[in-house]
């Protein structure tokens, strides 16, 4: 019986329970829920914040956390349209785009390591008001349109009737799977997370890890911006307002505190924040309504982890 308690109470099985009610509800709701199609094209709706989960996850699991990830995605997604403009064939000005991503994440990381009493928080919170101050300093409002017709495969595009996207997402969820929960680097993240200090001196080089960490959230976050510009189908300064708190949401499961959390928690929650959007959409609910349903994830994906060891503890002091 305690074997199941634990596995009753294991994040990954609360969330697939939240997934299916979700479904459950979401089904009875509209006919219309189950049209293949519709699916298929929604999943295209929520990918952008997807492909930031897992980085965000790894650094979560560091201790830390990155709230400039949607400032990221937007000056990314800005530079490489004023690349095209400036003349660059479309690879070409993605690349800068990710770059731009990449160097962003690294400057993060860079300033962590330096200033190794300064909170994540407020770092990543400075960076967040500077790289969106950056994106309107180049664009104004003025929006980029003429990528649209030349980016819009990456959001798009569909391979069997599958979006691309999506292919690209289960492919990233096998690499960050194999990395977070099978190599040495994997297990060095949960060792930093739970005793970042013990780690240090077992040898674990820390503030290498942190840089790399930071640099592939950025990156990645460049790479989401670029997925969104293809959507959206322009470059603006002020795409992405507020996906950091959405990601984060997704990653119910994963402490804050760090050196907690799975792979398949960060893709349940990534479907079920995204179904449950869908759902609701289709019965036309308020983006209003949605948002403090989403905020009341958040609150319920942060407390879970730390829920979980207050009962276990009451349970053993018992």
């Amino acid at each position: 019986s305690h074997s199941l308690k634990s596995v009753l109470f294991q994040w990954e099985t609360m969330i697939f329970v939240i997934f299916i009610i979700i479904n459950i509800i979401n089904i009875n709701l509209s006919s219309n829920y189950l049209n293949f199609n519709n699916m298929m094209n929604n999943m295209v709706v929520f990918m952008d914040k997807a492909l930031m989960v897992f980085t965000t996850m790894m650094v979560l699991l560091l201790g830390e956390i990155d709230i400039s990830i949607a400032s990221i995605m937007c000056l990314s997604g800005c530079c490489t349209g004023v690349a095209f403009e400036a003349g660059l064939p479309i690879v070409p000005a993605m690349m800068v785009g990710l770059l731009v991503g990449a160097a962003c994440g690294f400057f993060n990381g860079i300033l962590l390591v330096a200033f190794p009493d300064l909170n994540s928080t407020i770092v990543t919170l400075g960076n967040q008001i500077l790289f969106r101050g950056i994106a309107y300093m180049i664009l104004e409002d003025k929006p980029i349109t003429s990528i649209s017709s030349k980016m819009s495969f990456l959001a798009w595009s569909k391979v069997a009737g599958i979006p691309l996207i999506l292919i690209v997402f289960f492919v990233e969820t096998l690499i960050f799977a194999f990395v977070i929960h099978r190599t040495k680097f994997g297990r060095s993240l949960y060792a930093i997370g739970s005793n970042a200090k013990a780690s240090r001196f077992s040898g674990i080089k820390t503030n290498q890890i942190k840089v790399l960490v930071f640099t592939l959230s950025g990156l990645c976050a460049g790479f989401a911006g670029l997925f969104l510009i293809s959507k959206l189908g322009s470059a603006r300064a002020s795409i992405a307002k507020g996906y950091e708190m959405e990601v984060i949401a997704m990653l119910g499961g994963v402490s804050t505190a760090g050196g907690k959390g799975k792979v398949l928690g960060a893709v349940l929650g990534v479907f079920s924040i995204g179904f449950l959007r869908y759902g609701l959409g289709i019965v036309n609910v308020s983006s209003q309504i949605l948002m403090i349903i989403i905020g009341a994830l958040l609150v319920v994906a942060v407390a879970i982890p730390n829920l979980k060891e207050v009962i276990s503890e009451s349970a053993s002091g018992r």
